[in-house]
């Protein structure tokens, strides 16, 4: 009963906090843009001008393998856009391009609006996975088994 009600009091709130999750961002006109909107997983926020936006600030982490590891190094972007009164997140996503080349063009993009366009690049090394601890099973662990 109790499982039943935490599905349906959870359930819609966890689909209105995807339905808020933003996919992309938007800019018209192309070239010298006068508008941005927020389009969500539930469908585009209204437009808005251009000045609302007061900062972006790009987040770009690599985490480079330890020595002898084969993986490769995983490269992810995040987005943060600094509103006027407010902040929006694009979560982090696989990113295999170049960061400065992005934060260039969107300074060239957004510059004439002066938006600040900020990049930030943070570098980790992968931790070596741990050996086994020295615990083996050897019997049952169940309550009551008698040790087995």
């Amino acid at each position: 009963m109790i499982a039943g009600l935490e599905y349906l009091i959870g359930w819609p709130a966890m689909a209105f906090s995807r339905a808020r999750d933003i996919l992309r961002v938007e800019f018209a006109p192309a070239g010298v843009p006068a508008s941005l909107r927020l389009v969500r997983a539930a469908g585009p926020d209204d437009w808005l001008p251009v000045d609302t936006l007061r900062e972006v600030r790009l987040t770009h982490k690599v985490v480079e393998p330890y020595q002898g590891d084969h993986k490769p190094a995983v490269s992810t972007l995040a987005l943060e856009l600094v509103l006027r009164g407010d902040r929006e997140r694009l979560a982090p996503l696989p990113f295999g391009g170049d960061p400065q080349r992005l934060a260039d063009a969107l300074e060239a993009l957004l510059g004439p609006a002066a938006v600040v366009v900020e990049l930030h690049t943070e570098r980790s090394t992968r931790e070596r996975p741990q050996p086994n601890s020295g615990w083996t099973s050897g019997g049952s662990a169940s309550a009551n088994s008698g040790g087995g």
